[in-house]
């Protein structure tokens, strides 16, 4: 008599292979996030410590966070000013130097966070990225096309593109910053641009906990720049299972809850919101912009 599986033993092994699949799935899918935290968290110290080079090479000062740098016209104080299809130098190139790789501007759980290319074409000037001279994007291989992180427009400076060129934009040098171990440098954001919604962003909350900067709601949630380029359209994002990734100006990333807030008591003169008042700089998870004891917003 030859020996075989009845349909019920079949289907007790089904059964089986099911129920532990159920649960085994869900812990791959943790480990696989947990791996891409990992990686962004990697990517942001390696990120923080070139700007540490950077800094070291150039006199202790910050670069901005754009600059005009083929295509520019004259402007007010003789300020390179882009003109229409310029080519714009950005922090990402900067730092392009130090880390030798574009990667580490990603982020692995969303790659193309922020297209850098339509971003600046979304200034109205149909902008391009820096291409050393070159004038066909196809042809430069360092060409940042994607990033995963956006700066702190307040260390790096709001870059100096029309309308919104002001009095305060240029450079600031390391020593004004006071807190460096609590200093935002870069962090995990995404390109929203204006007039669209950030599907992140939760119209029902007010992400500055205390009420003082209620607006701030409204400015993440759809922002304002006429020119899709403001601090607004490059919010933080908690995309590591409510996490955001964070690094700092004294060289250390770190991981935060989206609802957290960094360092205890961080104030400083709010130009934006509070009419110079002091109010608290960075207001999880949307807004990581501003140096505290100095400016809690970049001036728009």
């Amino acid at each position: 008599m030859k020996k075989a599986f009845t349909l019920i033993e079949l289907l007790v092994v089904i059964a089986i292979i099911a129920i532990l699949a159920a649960i085994l799935f869900p812990v791959f899918a943790q480990a696989k996030a947990a791996a891409k935290k990992a990686a962004a968290l990697s990517n942001l110290k390696q990120n923080a410590t070139a700007v540490q080079i950077y800094l070291a090479d150039s006199d202790d000062v910050y670069p901005q966070s754009a600059y005009c740098a083929v295509g520019c016209a004259p402007g007010p104080g003789g300020l390179a000013l882009p003109a229409p299809g310029a080519q714009i130098y950005s922090i990402y190139d900067a730092l392009m130097p130090y880390t030798k790789n574009r990667d580490i501007f990603t982020d692995p759980a969303e790659p193309q966070a922020i297209n850098w290319i339509t971003a600046l074409q979304n200034t109205g000037l149909n902008l391009l990225p820096f291409l050393n001279g070159g004038t066909v994007i196809a042809n430069s291989q360092n060409v940042i096309n994607f990033a995963g992180s956006s700066p702190n427009f307040a260390l790096f400076e709001d870059p100096g593109i029309p309308p919104t060129l002001g009095a305060n934009d240029g450079v600031r040098p390391a020593t004004v910053v006071e807190f460096p171990a609590e200093t935002s440098m870069f962090f995990t954001s995404k390109y929203v641009r204006t007039g669209t919604t950030n599907p992140e962003a939760d119209p029902t909350r007010d992400p500055s906990q205390n009420g003082v900067q209620a607006n701030l709601r409204a400015l993440y949630l759809n922002p304002p720049s006429a020119i899709s380029f403001g601090k607004e359209n490059f919010p933080g994002t908690a995309r590591h299972n409510g996490q955001l990734v964070v690094n700092f100006a004294d060289g250390h990333a770190r991981t935060y809850r989206f609802n957290a807030q960094i360092g205890q008591n961080l104030l400083a003169p709010d130009p934006v919101l509070g009419g110079g008042a002091l109010n608290r700089v960075y207001n999880l998870p949307y807004d990581l912009n501003g140096i505290p004891g100095i400016i809690a917003e970049p001036t728009p």
